[in-house]
């Protein structure tokens, strides 16, 4: 059994303003968040980011813990830089610094409602590529779990 860490299943924001936090992330960042709730959680937002669930929880899903006080910093994958970059910016978004190529990616920024950093990059070839032979190897979260199962 491989006890080495290599997949991220979740990110969970938690937020003094969980609807508003939610709102931007739906209609400015474009995530498909819908209304959660299931055990004993208040209400929140979920969705699906390619294997990862992505969520924004209200700090009361958080009692006691210290959560809601931090910063976080995310990056998310966009396909067409220049068409995200074109949207953003008719909706008065103002971005922490203009696209640039980084060589793996060609990469831009902003902050959200709570002070999150959030970049989005446009990957390259190269790394979608690096992508493909981790998978052709057996390295990716579905083929990991079936390995595990026999």
């Amino acid at each position: 059994m491989n006890e080495k860490i290599e997949f991220l299943s979740a990110v969970l924001l938690i937020s003094k303003d969980p609807e508003r936090l939610a709102a931007f992330y739906r209609d400015v960042v474009g995530l498909p968040l819908e209304d959660e709730k299931h055990g004993d959680t208040e209400k929140h937002y979920g969705c699906e980011l390619g294997d990862l669930h992505f969520a924004i929880h209200p700090i009361s899903n958080f009692k006691g813990t210290g959560y809601g006080t931090g910063s976080v910093k995310l990056a998310f994958t966009v396909f067409d830089m220049d068409l995200f970059v074109k949207k953003l910016k008719s909706r008065g978004i103002a971005l922490a610094y203009e696209p640039k190529d980084v060589g793996f990616a060609k990469m831009t920024a902003l902050t959200d409602p709570d002070g999150n950093y959030i970049e989005f990059t446009q990957l390259s070839d190269r790394w979608f590529q690096h992508l493909e032979s981790r998978r052709k190897e057996g390295i990716d979260v579905v083929s990991r779990w079936q390995t595990s199962k026999h």
